[in-house]
């Protein structure tokens, strides 16, 4: 969680382009960068992660 939050801050992409392409609602973004890290799932940490830095994808 500590590495997507800090991929989230340094990214270039604004938070709302980031819920838009990860095609994750912002609310749970804000809760991610709040601490909530509850409110989301493996799948979508995993999906925001991707969107964020593609680079990380494993082959």
């Amino acid at each position: 969680m500590r590495i997507i939050t800090r991929l989230i801050a340094v990214s270039d992409l604004g938070n709302r382009d980031i819920a838009r392409r990860a095609g994750i609602p912002m609310q749970k973004i804000s809760d991610l960068l709040s601490g909530r890290l509850e409110q989301l799932t493996l799948d979508e940490l995993q999906t925001l992660r991707r969107t964020i830095d593609p680079q990380l994808t494993p082959p």
